[in-house]
C-alpha cells in the first residue's frame, strides 16, 4: 500500500492573490483542516491551515478577506509522492509533526492529500497491510509538544591570576514611598477650616442621623 492508495485526489485549492475568505470556504465546504496553495499551472507553493486562518485575523485584527493568502501560508512543505510507501509517509508525518502530506509530482504539480485519518481508517480496516504499531508512534510523535531550544545563560569571563575581586556594590538608596507623619502644628496650617463651627455641626449631625 502506498500513498497513491489512500490519497484524496484532486483536492480544492487556492491561489496566493486570493483572500483568506476564499480558504475558509474550501475547508468549510469540504470539511478539511488544511488548503494547498498552487499557482498559475497547478504547481504547490504553500499550504493553509484553519488554525493559520484564526492567527492571522487575531494577530492583525482585519477580517479574512482583507488579508491575502500569501501572507500566513506555510511555504516550506514536506511533500510525498504518489508511489511513496506508507513507511515513508508515516516517517515523513512524524519528522515534519504533521497530520497530512500534501502529494506531488515530479514537477510539484499537486496531485492529492494523504491524511493520518485515511492511515488510521485502512490500519483499522485492512491491520494486515499497515503496521498499527507504526501509526500508533506516529500519532504519538504528532502529538508531541514542540519545545523551542531555551538560550543558555553566558558564563562569567574568567579572571586573570593578578587581577583583583570586584568589591561587592552597595545596595542603591531606595527612598521611602510613606511620606512622613506633619506635626499637630503643620497640620493646623495646611488643613483650614471649611465651613463656620455652627455649619460644621450641622453636617455632622446630619451625618449621624443618616
Amino acid at each position: 500500500m502506498n500513498a497513491n492508495d489512500l490519497m484524496t485526489r484532486g483536492p480544492c485549492s487556492v491561489r496566493t492573490t486570493d483572500r483568506l475568505d476564499a480558504a475558509a470556504r474550501v475547508l468549510w465546504e469540504q470539511d478539511c483542516g488544511i488548503v494547498p496553495v498552487v499557482d498559475a499551472t497547478n504547481v504547490l507553493v504553500g499550504v493553509v491551515t484553519d488554525r493559520d486562518l484564526c492567527m492571522a485575523s487575531y494577530t492583525q485584527g482585519r477580517p479574512l478577506d482583507e488579508i491575502a493568502v500569501a501572507g500566513p501560508m506555510a511555504r516550506q512543505l514536506r511533500t510525498c509522492r504518489p508511489d511513496d510507501s506508507m513507511t515513508t509517509v508515516l516517517s515523513l508525518m512524524q519528522q515534519a509533526q504533521v497530520h497530512r502530506l500534501p502529494v506531488v509530482d515530479a514537477r510539484g504539480v499537486l496531485l492529492g492529500i494523504v491524511a493520518i485519518n485515511d492511515i488510521v481508517r485502512a490500519a483499522h480496516n485492512r491491520p494486515a497491510a499497515i503496521d498499527a504499531a507504526s501509526v500508533v508512534k506516529t500519532l504519538a510523535l504528532i502529538g508531541a509538544p514542540r519545545r523551542a531550544a531555551v538560550p543558555t545563560a553566558k558564563a562569567p569571563a574568567p579572571r586573570a591570576p593578578d587581577q583583583k575581586e570586584p568589591a561587592p556594590r552597595a545596595a542603591p538608596h531606595v527612598p521611602s514611598a510613606v511620606p512622613p507623619t506633619p506635626t499637630p502644628t503643620q497640620a493646623a496650617r495646611t488643613l483650614p477650616s471649611a465651613l463656620p463651627a455652627k455649619s460644621r455641626g450641622k453636617h455632622k449631625g446630619r451625618e449621624q442621623q443618616t
